[in-house]
């Protein structure tokens, strides 16, 4: 017997079995080089969102498939966000200046950086006093 189902099988969603198997079958794959981060040509890697949207949008896909592609362009969005993060932070290493947005300053004076390490540090609530023994 094969996964590939024949012209009789019915199913929900529009369109022949074969193209909604095949379509199945796609964005497999598709999902596969997003969750396992698998190197992907740049012309290749622009085209994906074009397909993912229209079986995303296809009113012949199933609602199943529908949502996987709708999570998978979410993926990808999470993936180019993270990518551009990291890009940003290589190139401030690169340039020497300060990542995360932490920078040394070394003009000012001891009392000065005292006193900004006091407003920072949290403060701990008081404790409670100790209850006595009676005698």
């Amino acid at each position: 017997m094969t996964d590939q189902p024949t012209e009789q099988s019915g199913g929900v969603g529009g369109g022949s079995p074969n193209q909604r198997w095949e379509q199945r079958q796609h964005l497999r794959i598709l999902e596969e080089a997003a969750y396992n981060g698998w190197q992907i040509p740049p012309e290749a890697a622009a085209a994906l969102p074009r397909e993912i949207m229209a079986i995303a949008s296809d009113p012949n896909a199933s609602p199943r498939d529908r949502i996987r592609a709708t999570e998978l362009l979410a993926t990808l969005r999470k993936h180019d966000c993270e990518a551009a993060v990291n890009l940003d932070r290589i190139m401030r290493l690169d340039e020497g200046s300060a990542t995360d947005r932490i920078q040394i300053v070394q003009d000012i004076p001891d009392g000065a950086l005292q006193a900004v390490a006091a407003a920072l540090a949290p403060k701990a609530p008081p404790c409670p006093a100790k209850p006595r023994r009676k005698r």
